[in-house]
C-alpha cells in the first residue's frame, strides 16, 4: 500500500464501526479506560454534529485503515479558535505508507476550513517516530504538562451528549432565513429535491410556508431555512435581492454535486458549476443555483475530498 492509494474522507455508513473499533483500540493501548458503548456515543454525536468536530478516516482496498478525531474549541492561547486533534490511530498492518502524514494534513485542513488558527496534539512518551513526523510537519513543543479532574458522570450517561451539552450553552444567533416564492408547489419541488443531498428534509409549519431542516423533530438551538409567499394576500411577485445568496453546508463533495444536479432537474438556474473555488481556500467545493424565483442558492464542502 503506497500513501497515494489512500482516500481520507469523513466517516460515513458502514465504516462508522470499523472507525470506533480503531479508537478503541487506541484508547485501550494508552491505558484509558472507556466502555464501548459510551465511546460510541461519543463518536456518533460527534458525527452527527460537526461544528463540534470532524471524525476523519483512512480507506485503502475497501477498509478503514485509520482514523483522526478532532475537537473544535475556543482558547485563549491562540487568541481564538482552535483544534484539538484528540485521537489519530493507523492500524498496525497500515503503517510505514504515509496514512498517519495523509490524515494528519486533512486534519489541518479541515481545522483551517473551520476557522481554526492552530491545532493542538499530544504525545505520549516513546513515541519517537510520530513525533519526528509532526515535528517535520511544523508542529513545535509545548512545554505544558496536560492534566484533567473529571467532574461528574453526567455526559457519560447522557444518551446523546451533545444533545445534553445544547441544553447547557448559548442559543446559536441565527434562528432563520425566510425567502419569498410566486409559486410554492414550484419552489417545494426544487427545495425538495436539492436540499436532500444535504440532509435536509421539509416540515410543514403554517399555511403558506415549508420550512427546511434535519429529519425528525425540531431543535430548539437549530436553523431553519424557510420558503413561502412574500404576502399570501396578495401574491406580489418576488424580487429577488440583488447580491443576496444562501450558502448551505453539504457533507461530501458528492453532496454538493448532487444537489445541483437535483436543482437543475427541478426547475433551478445554473450559477457555477460543482467544483472548487481555491481564491477562499484549498478545499472549498461548491455549486451554485438560481431557484425558480430567482434566488441564488449555493451548497458548499470544506472538507478536502
Amino acid at each position: 500500500m503506497r500513501g497515494e492509494d489512500v482516500e481520507i474522507c469523513d466517516v460515513a455508513g458502514a465504516d462508522l464501526d470499523a472507525a470506533i473499533a480503531l479508537l478503541a483500540t487506541q484508547l485501550a493501548e494508552h491505558d484509558v479506560a472507556l466502555e464501548r458503548d459510551v465511546l460510541a456515543r461519543a463518536v456518533g454525536a460527534l458525527v452527527r454534529n460537526r461544528e463540534f468536530g470532524r471524525v476523519l478516516v483512512a480507506r485503502a482496498g475497501g477498509r478503514v485503515v485509520g482514523v483522526a478525531a478532532l475537537s473544535f474549541l475556543w482558547t485563549l492561547e491562540h487568541g481564538g479558535a482552535s483544534a484539538w486533534l484528540d485521537e489519530l490511530y493507523v492500524a498496525p498492518a497500515a503503517r510505514g505508507a504515509g496514512v498517519g502524514r495523509r490524515l494528519t494534513e486533512a486534519a489541518l485542513a479541515t481545522a483551517r476550513a473551520a476557522g481554526c488558527i492552530a491545532l493542538d496534539l499530544e504525545l505520549e512518551p516513546g513515541h519517537e517516530i510520530a513525533e519526528g513526523l509532526y515535528e517535520r510537519m511544523g508542529f513545535r513543543r509545548h512545554a505544558r504538562r496536560r492534566m484533567v479532574r473529571p467532574l461528574d458522570d453526567t455526559f457519560l450517561c447522557a444518551a446523546d451528549p451533545i444533545a445534553w451539552s445544547r441544553d447547557h450553552r448559548p442559543f446559536a444567533t441565527l434562528d432563520h432565513l425566510s425567502l419569498g416564492v410566486s409559486d410554492l408547489a414550484r419552489a417545494r419541488a426544487f427545495y425538495d429535491a436539492a436540499l436532500a443531498p444535504l440532509g435536509l428534509v421539509p416540515h410543514e409549519t403554517v399555511p403558506g410556508e415549508t420550512a427546511y431542516g434535519p429529519p425528525g423533530p425540531p431543535s430548539a438551538s437549530g436553523f431553519a431555512l424557510y420558503v413561502g409567499f412574500e404576502d399570501p394576500a396578495a401574491k406580489r411577485p418576488v424580487q429577488p435581492s440583488a447580491g443576496f445568496h444562501v450558502a448551505l453546508r453539504a457533507p461530501t463533495r458528492d453532496a454538493v454535486r448532487r444537489f445541483h444536479a437535483a436543482g437543475l432537474a427541478h426547475g433551478g438556474a445554473d450559477l457555477g458549476a460543482p467544483g472548487l473555488r481555491p481564491r477562499y481556500h484549498a478545499h472549498y467545493y461548491g455549486a451554485f443555483l438560481a431557484d425558480p424565483d430567482g434566488h441564488h442558492v449555493e451548497a458548499v464542502c470544506h472538507a478536502p475530498e
